[in-house]
């Protein structure tokens, strides 16, 4: 992991888990809020924002989140895109669920942070 930090009055958390400078990145949009960047050249995962952090936890305990936006995406990116959310490093922020009757793919979050070293990584 390069770095992680938590914005504790936006609720967003960021992980950025190799450097990106100078090498090509592009970011798909999961969800609404969750981004995903990877280098399409390398298929290596760059990094993962997640917004309103805490809510998206909380959700995902109800109910896996759907992932709109790669179901949305072409099958080219999904390719490259849906390996790297099942390996490590992503695997330890987020797992893909396995929704054969839904139309899209959809994920639940891992508590990865207690709030007391959400607050630490702020």
């Amino acid at each position: 992991m390069k770095y992680i930090h938590y914005d504790a009055e936006g609720d967003i958390l960021s992980v950025t888990f190799t450097e990106t400078e100078g090498q090509l990145h592009t970011g798909i949009e999961l969800s609404d809020n969750i981004v995903f960047y990877y280098n399409p050249e390398t298929k290596e995962a760059l990094g993962l924002l997640l917004l309103s952090y805490q809510a998206l936890l909380k959700a995902s305990i109800r109910a896996p989140i759907p992932l709109e936006g790669l179901a949305d995406a072409p099958a080219k990116v999904q390719k490259i895109v849906i390996p790297l959310l099942q390996a490590v490093p992503t695997i330890n922020f987020f797992q893909l669920v396995d929704v054969h009757e839904k139309k899209f793919p959809a994920s639940r979050l891992n508590q990865v942070f207690t709030p007391t070293v959400l607050q630490a990584v702020a």
